[in-house]
């Protein structure tokens, strides 16, 4: 029993989760409306770790983003993929680093189709953060 609280998932396994939340939410639907519940509700991934569930859901909100952008839904598919944006990193993890790549193409391809460029990449803004902070304190 300790060997499965210690042990995390691979990549692989994260993907295969986030694809059967998303399978599992996708085929919900309710006046037309997709319903975003479990239908174990949250309980079934009450072994994850925290990291775990947060790489879960970064995959979950590409899913959705990679759904939006198939459907030509590009303002919606650009919000989930700015909340991708908030997490994904080139630096990260494996998982990361995937989702990172992965909404740059989605991104690149709503760009286009729609002519409208992407919102200000995210490390930009950390660097400035960075740059800034440095600055004042270095004062």
């Amino acid at each position: 029993m300790a060997d499965f609280i210690d042990r995390n998932l691979s990549t692989e396994e994260i993907i295969k989760m986030a694809a059967e939340m998303f399978i599992t939410f996708s085929t919900q639907k309710i006046d037309g409306c997709t319903v975003l519940t479990h239908p174990y509700g949250y309980s079934a991934f009450t072994s994850l770790t925290i990291d775990e569930m947060r790489e879960v859901d970064l995959v979950f909100q590409l899913l959705i983003a990679a759904e939006k952008v198939g459907c030509k839904q590009f303002e919606t598919a650009s919000k989930f993929l700015t909340r991708c944006g908030w997490v994904a990193s080139d630096c990260g993890t494996a998982v990361e680093r995937l989702v990172y790549y992965l909404c740059e193409a989605l991104q690149k391809r709503i760009e286009n189709e729609t002519g409208i460029p992407g919102p200000v990449k995210l490390e930009k803004l950390v660097s400035c953060y960075y740059f800034l902070f440095k600055h004042i304190y270095e004062k």
